[in-house]
């Protein structure tokens, strides 16, 4: 179980970095919880804390009765980073790897994402893909 756990770790350090989420100034909390306001539209504190699992003083420390959202160009600018290719995170952290098995694991990780958040994941190509390509 350590060893998935660090796996979602490293992943989600992928994606933030991939999001921009170092260049907003943000810490990854502080990101998680712009993140989920922006998928979600506005919030409750509590239903914040319940889908991001975060501990309801990191999320506010005003009550449950507060709402939160994101205004339209946190959305506008969410959506472009949100649109990021993973391609070049993926590229970077597989480089050790050849390009047969850049493929096989860019794969793996689109079926590990439909099969545990149910959906297909966006199109991931690795520098492989794109060399065979051409």
């Amino acid at each position: 179980m350590s060893d998935l756990y660090q796996l979602g770790r490293r992943l989600t350090e992928l994606a933030y970095k991939g999001m921009g989420g170092s260049d907003l100034d943000l810490t990854p909390s502080d990101f998680l919880v712009l993140r989920d306001l922006f998928m979600n539209g506005q919030s409750s504190i509590t239903d914040t804390v319940n889908r991001t699992g975060l501990a309801q003083s990191k999320v506010s420390t005003s009550g449950r009765k507060t709402l939160a959202a994101v205004t339209e160009q946190v959305k506008l600018e969410g959506d472009r980073r949100r649109g990021r290719s993973a391609q070049a995170a993926l590229d970077l952290v597989l480089a050790d790897a050849d390009p047969d098995e850049r493929e096989r694991l860019a794969a793996a990780l689109g079926r590990l994402h439909q099969l545990l958040v149910g959906e297909p994941l966006g199109e991931i190509r690795t520098l492989a893909s794109e060399q065979a390509r051409l």
